[in-house]
């Protein structure tokens, strides 16, 4: 087998911050492997590094396989960004390489183009590693490498495999918590008990001394007795309480491998528009000579799922400005009933100079303290709630975003989405999803990621 072999490898930015630490692995010409992980976690880097554009701050990397490299392009929704990409993966196919180096390849696929990419993929001769948070994607891998700043971790399947892997990683350590809180629960009622018996034989030693007071030799034998069963039962406490930090340690321990991201949409205490919610009548609109729509009719409710379908150019980003009022047609009637948000791909919502508490308030309309208890619900609890967003990583600025639009009672009867998954990670597009189940009010979502539409349960798809 050819292959390239990573021992050891560490990297670290030019200005001394380190990525990851002792990332062993190898990767073959006979399989397909994905790279996953948190963004900012150094995915990317590894992928260059195996490609040989980086070095290694420390361990070795032995190159005994081709490789061919395709970066990730600058995300867009434009025809000629999908076609960019399409033919870079193209040449990718062409190419005579033992090992394919994908970085996030089917971020501007359109529909056609996805299923070309997959149909190539399943024929290629060699290997690849594949950097993504496609889960569709991720379910044809042979395995899935969770990168991490420690280091690296295997898991011998595709998605479905490691997903269940991780749901029982975490049942085994729900299991260790509950098992860790019983034992604090038993060491402190221990801890009382020793408390109690220390108390009562400082009283019993008082009374002896009472007792005995002016016959000295009886008073010093009494103060020895109390005494040496006092300093017996302090010296249990002590033992006690050092068990009692050794399992406060290992709770903290695991409530951070525990740490949940779910978060709570709270249910407004307005209604939200049920009925006519958008219209489109003989919607005609042009960009020059390119005609988009001519006599198009659209009509969406209250709570309804939408999704809008269709290739690169179709014309989606269009519709959506179209009746943001973005954009104004040509001819034609565009109507929008009730309040409608618009989340971008960039999540450029926020203000990125203000905190995420001063967000809230801008957006919901709300006074501090609210604000300040709308964040904690999102997991910005009191000095976090004060960091610029500016300074928020991706799924913190996802997060703060949820929390502005969602967190308070002036929630949007319309929520649209333009390929929202594009830059999450895989455990960010899970708190979306999350978010957006809770979520009572209307979404209209552009998206290729089949397995988020069915998570929300898109109702319906309007094909462009």
């Amino acid at each position: 087998m050819l292959s390239v072999s990573l021992s050891k490898v560490s990297y670290s930015h030019s200005n001394g911050d380190e990525l990851f630490v002792d990332v062993s692995a190898v990767f073959g010409d006979a399989q397909k492997v994905a790279l996953i992980g948190d963004n900012g976690v150094g995915k990317t880097t590894l992928l260059r590094l195996v490609s040989g554009d980086l070095e290694p701050t420390t361990g070795a990397i032995i190159h005994g396989a081709s490789v061919h490299f395709v970066p990730q392009i600058a995300m867009a929704s434009t025809k000629s960004g999908g076609e960019k990409q399409h033919e870079l993966l193209a040449a990718a196919f062409a190419s005579d390489a033992d090992i394919l180096l994908l970085d996030e390849p089917t971020n501007n696929l359109d529909a056609a183009a996805r299923a070309d990419f997959f149909a190539r993929l399943r024929e290629w001769h060699g290997g690849a590693v594949i950097v993504s948070h496609d889960r569709e994607l991720l379910n044809q891998m042979d395995t899935i490498l969770e990168l991490t700043r420690g280091g690296i971790r295997a898991y011998g399947g595709n998605y479905d495999f490691y997903a269940a892997a991780k749901n029982a990683e975490r049942e085994n350590l729900e299991s260790k918590m509950s098992d860790a809180e019983k034992r604090i629960a038993r060491l402190n009622r221990t801890a009382d008990i020793a408390r109690d018996t220390k108390n009562s034989h400082q009283k019993n030693q008082k009374k002896n001394i009472a007792r005995h007071h002016g016959r000295f030799a009886s008073r010093i034998g009494a103060g020895n007795v109390s005494g040496h069963s006092e300093e017996t039962a302090a010296k249990r406490l002590n033992i006690i309480q050092k068990k009692l930090d050794e399992q406060f340690d290992r709770r903290q321990e695991l409530s951070e491998q525990l740490r949940n991201d779910k978060i709570r949409i709270p249910l407004p205490a307005k209604p939200f528009l049920r009925n006519e919610l958008v219209r489109i009548e003989n919607l005609n609109f042009s960009y020059g000579a390119r005609g988009i729509f001519r006599d198009f009719d659209f009509a969406m409710r209250g709570g309804e799922r939408v999704r809008l379908f269709g290739g690169n150019g179709a014309g989606k980003t269009t519709l959506i400005k179209l009746i943001l009022g973005v954009l104004t047609p040509q001819s034609g009637r565009v109507r929008l009933f009730g309040r409608a948000v618009y989340l971008a791909q960039d999540l450029s919502l926020l203000n990125h100079a203000k905190s995420v508490v001063e967000n809230i308030m801008d957006f919901a309309g709300l006074r501090q303290n609210e604000a300040f208890a709308i964040a904690a619900n999102f997991g910005f609890r009191n000095i976090a709630a004060k960091k610029p967003v500016s300074v928020l990583s991706g799924g913190e600025l996802l997060k703060a975003t949820l929390a502005a639009v969602l967190g308070s009672d002036a929630q949007p009867d319309l929520l649209i989405l333009d390929e929202p998954t594009n830059n999450l990670d895989i455990k960010s597009i899970g708190i979306l999803e999350d978010a957006l189940s809770q979520y009572s009010g209307a979404l209209l979502i552009v998206s290729h990621d089949e397995m988020f539409l069915q998570n929300l349960q898109i109702g319906r798809t309007i094909d462009l």
